[in-house]
């Protein structure tokens, strides 16, 4: 059964997602960090909304956390054919 728990467009959204979803599993950063293989500093840059992180270590926290991304068609107007402001969207103010 597949449950959609968060439509995520900016890092900052993702980051809370992965904070919310570990917090309700009773995890902590520094135990999620080790079953993935990274720093509880890395884990709180994820957290956070950091855009510069290794993606395949964001999937695999996704993974560990029992997550998973799946890519949906928007029907709102492709970004490619619109001004965006890409310090607010990687700030996750977009």
């Amino acid at each position: 059964m597949v449950t959609i728990i968060a439509r995520v467009q900016t890092p900052y959204e993702l980051g809370r997602v992965v904070r919310d979803r570990r917090r309700r599993l009773g995890l902590t950063q520094d135990g999620v960090a080790r079953r993935v293989g990274v720093s509880r500093q890395w884990m709180i840059s994820l957290e956070t909304g950091r855009a510069r992180l290794e993606f395949g270590l964001v999937l695999r926290t996704l993974s560990a956390l029992g997550l998973a991304l799946d890519l949906v068609e928007d029907q709102a107007e492709p970004t490619a054919t619109r001004d965006i402001d890409l310090d607010a969207l990687i700030k996750g103010r977009s």
